[in-house]
């Protein structure tokens, strides 16, 4: 009941989100007091981009998790990697990014931009509010992610679309990726909802990717994600070899691809 609560209310804030943007208005998730004004002086980039990451619950570090994603009607595998998140000096709602995009073994550098469209505390008594973590608030951004792989690599596009990004405020009021619920069910991070558009036609593809689950699509799962057998041949076998429980020198082939930093 949790993972479908948070799927429900992810779909309904990428809703708003999308009717926020369009109408220029900066307001909050709902359920949450505004924390736009707020959210400017924080440097915001570690949310997206970092080499670990801290499990708050289990005050422990672990790698910064790779996103996991879906792109077109067969929900091809789709990776992508942030090499560089850097606040903009001239606008404090906005994060330059640089990195790389792949589809099969098609790898595209890209550059784009993070913008945050609001910003949001979740009420005490809220649902998602952590009253089991004391000293803690739990937030909610909603950005538009605007990205441009590099045109003189063959199938290129853009990509555009909502970006829902968990945060976390300690104590000493530092903000920090929201890892109080990590490993519960239906855990995820950074769900982005959008689409990808080939340069130079009109060709249009749904696209979704996320840390640890992809919320709303046949892969979502309390767990994180399941590959839908039918899937599977979509890029998606190493994934599925890696998380064998066996020993087998494939398993073990798998997952050191997986870990692979295909990004250099």
């Amino acid at each position: 009941m949790k993972m479908i609560n948070q799927a429900m209310r992810y779909t309904l804030l990428c809703t708003i989100a999308t009717l926020l943007f369009i109408s220029g208005t900066h307001a909050q998730p709902a359920g949450t007091t505004n924390f736009y004004p707020n959210i400017k002086v924080y440097n915001l980039s570690a949310l997206w981009q970092s080499d670990k990451l801290l499990l708050l619950s289990l005050n422990k570090y672990e790698p910064f998790p790779q996103p996991l994603g879906i792109i077109g009607k067969n929900y091809q595998r789709f990776y992508i990697h942030y090499t560089s998140v850097i606040k903009d000096a001239g606008n404090p709602y906005q994060y330059k990014v640089q990195g790389k995009t792949r589809v099969g073994t098609q790898v595209r550098p890209f550059t784009g931009t993070i913008k945050i469209l609001q910003a949001g505390i979740y009420k005490s008594g809220n649902a998602y509010a952590p009253e089991t973590y004391k000293g803690y608030k739990r937030g909610q951004m909603i950005c538009n992610l605007t990205i441009n792989e590099d045109s003189k690599i063959p199938g290129s596009g853009t990509i555009a679309g909502n970006l829902t990004t968990n945060f976390c405020l300690n104590a000493k009021n530092q903000l920090l990726y929201d890892t109080l619920d990590f490993g519960s069910d239906g855990y995820g991070n950074n769900q982005f909802s959008g689409n990808w558009i080939a340069n130079g036609s009109k060709q249009s593809q749904k696209l979704q990717f996320g840390d640890i689950t992809i919320y709303d699509s046949p892969f979502s799962d309390i767990d994180g994600i399941t590959v839908p057998p039918q899937y599977e041949k979509y890029g998606w076998q190493n994934y599925v070899s890696a998380i064998s429980n066996d020993n087998r020198p494939a398993s073990k082939a798998a997952i050191t691809e997986e870990k692979r930093q295909w990004w250099k």
